[in-house]
């Protein structure tokens, strides 16, 4: 039987550093072989790789140091893969689904981060491709010197939640400041956060007069829960977690765009040119509008800066 070798095993044999056997198989000096989702390197694989090496003259393994140590951690950066972050959302549970049918699709890992944390991931290599709910400027600014491919996902209604009938008469931010009042916030990085803040600064509202300002949760459906079960009177959220609470009404107070966001220099590769196939589909663009009510007018748009 062809005996198969884990990246440590390998790096056993080689008197390697195992992150110098990832870097290995990223150059396609050293093929590999996924088994469900684990990598692993078949005893002919190695063969061939000390084989090619012996017919080069070339008997020393360069001990390529890791690009960061935060790179260790996700299997599939030194692999055939994508890693998408993103919040567990329909949007991009549906768009995850539909990718395996693409022609060039690669394995996908989710990373759930929110939209900052993302956008920082993507900036120091940790993901390929980030989702975030952010303006083309706060993009570049954490994502800064490398250019980028932004494509647009969807857009959507964000406002409050807030007990159906409105029983204690929210009509906007500065209610937020009543004693009566108990907010359900989200976590810093999140995009509902971002939005929140910049609200509060652009109305002179101090975090500090908000009860549960400093309560957070990571989710929307977190918060949404909160308000429905009695632990707060309002939350900031997405108009279609609203819609899956019997309790809850939703008051609007804007519309805000979902973006996945890339290195452009990876644009063209077939893995993420399977997303952009997936994404610009009429049918992915119908399934999604339906499932969500979301705006996919724009779905599939490309911009690059």
């Amino acid at each position: 039987m062809n005996k198969l070798y884990t990246a440590q095993e390998v790096a056993d044999k080689l008197k390697i550093k195992k992150t110098t056997v990832y870097e290995l198989i990223k150059r396609g000096e050293l093929s590999s072989s996924k088994i469900g989702k684990q990598l692993r390197v078949s005893e002919e694989q190695l063969k061939a790789y000390l084989d090619s090496t012996v017919q080069s003259s070339t008997s020393q393994i360069h001990d390529y140091q890791p690009e960061s140590s935060l790179l260790k951690r996700d299997y599939l950066l030194h692999s055939s893969g994508l890693i998408i972050s993103g919040q567990s959302s329909p949007a991009l549970d549906l768009l995850l689904n539909q990718l395996p049918a693409q022609p060039g699709s690669l394995p996908v890992l989710q990373s759930h981060l929110n939209t900052y944390n993302g956008l920082y991931s993507l900036y120091f290599e940790k993901v390929h491709i980030a989702c975030a709910a952010a303006s083309f400027e706060d993009i570049q600014s954490l994502v800064p010197g490398i250019p980028l491919t932004v494509l647009h996902f969807y857009s959507y209604e964000i406002g409050f939640y807030i007990k159906k009938g409105n029983p204690r008469n929210i009509q906007g931010f500065p209610d937020l400041q009543r004693a009566d009042i108990i907010f359900a916030n989200r976590e810093k990085g999140s995009s509902r956060r971002v939005y929140l803040d910049r609200q509060l600064n652009r109305l002179g509202i101090s975090p500090e007069n908000i009860s549960g300002y400093r309560n957070e949760l990571v989710s929307d459906s977190s918060t949404a829960a909160a308000v429905a079960g009695g632990q707060a009177d309002i939350a900031l959220g997405e108009a279609y977690t609203a819609r899956t609470f019997t309790d809850l009404e939703f008051l609007p107070l804007g519309t805000e765009t979902m973006y996945l966001v890339m290195a452009s220099s990876s644009f063209s590769s077939p893995g993420f040119q399977a997303v952009v196939s997936a994404l610009s589909s009429e049918s992915f663009r119908q399934a999604l509008s339906l499932q969500t009510g979301y705006d996919t007018l724009h779905t599939g748009e490309a911009t690059h800066f």
